[in-house]
């Protein structure tokens, strides 16, 4: 019914090798490929990479649980989008289910049960989703900068440093994509974004981790630890 995609290229420039860095002792793409597992819905799983390393690190771990494609050169570089490659699988017949779903190898704190939430919201509508979350802080004071960061600019006409109208609890709240699950038809493989007629699914601001830094590396360790920690707590309990 689905085929799982989770692309992960070994180029990253911010935070080099972050796809299969470690995370409490396992290698970040493992969060995510776990998350995928054991769902019904989910027929097949393609890890797609441009490292053998890649791909020899999670055969030895997930074995035929998990099909393998080694990615063309010209769908390989940081100039190529993820949307690329799910294009690529889906017109060269790869993905031969009427459904996709891309679940990237930064969010490691999206578990089987984030998962197994969008399946069950897609079952009940079976529409396009794609996962979001929700602004900490309210979008409508976004400005930008010019003048060597001296004056500033409003994003939206209408913002409340210029309104006045600054009481948090007047400002509805906004939300944007986290990244994390993109379920989506093969027939909108040429509408060239994953959100064009599609509904949401949100997840909170744990759960929506994305690890592309050091700094976030560090928050995602914690947030994990924490969770761990809890789960053996609670399992002890008589």
């Amino acid at each position: 019914m689905i085929t799982a995609v989770i692309p992960a290229r070994s180029g990253s420039k911010r935070l080099p090798g972050k796809n299969v860095r470690k995370l409490a002792g396992r290698p970040l793409v493992f969060y995510t490929l776990d998350s995928v597992l054991g769902h019904s819905e989910i027929t097949k799983i393609i890890f797609t990479t441009d490292s053998e390393e890649y791909i020899n690190l999670v055969k030895d771990e997930y074995g035929d649980a998990v099909s393998y494609e080694y990615r063309p050169s010209e769908y390989a570089g940081d100039h190529v989008k993820v949307y690329d490659e799910l294009k690529r699988l889906v017109t060269t017949g790869i993905i031969q289910t009427e459904w996709y779903m891309q679940c990237l190898p930064t969010c490691p704190l999206r578990d089987q049960k984030v998962v197994r939430g969008l399946l069950d919201q897609w079952i009940s509508s079976p529409r396009p989703l794609f996962s979001a979350v929700n602004y900490d802080f309210p979008t409508q004071f976004a400005f930008t900068l010019s003048n060597n960061n001296l004056s500033w600019e409003p994003v939206i006409k209408d913002s409340p440093m210029l309104t006045g109208n600054t009481r948090s609890q007047d400002i509805p709240k906004t939300y944007r994509p986290n990244g994390a699950i993109y379920l989506q038809h093969v027939d909108n493989i040429q509408n060239k974004t994953l959100y064009i007629d599609s509904d949401v699914y949100l997840m909170n601001s744990e759960e929506s981790i994305d690890v592309d830094t050091k700094l976030e590396a560090k928050a995602a360790w914690t947030l994990l630890f924490l969770f761990l920690q809890n789960a053996f707590h609670f399992s002890c309990l008589p």
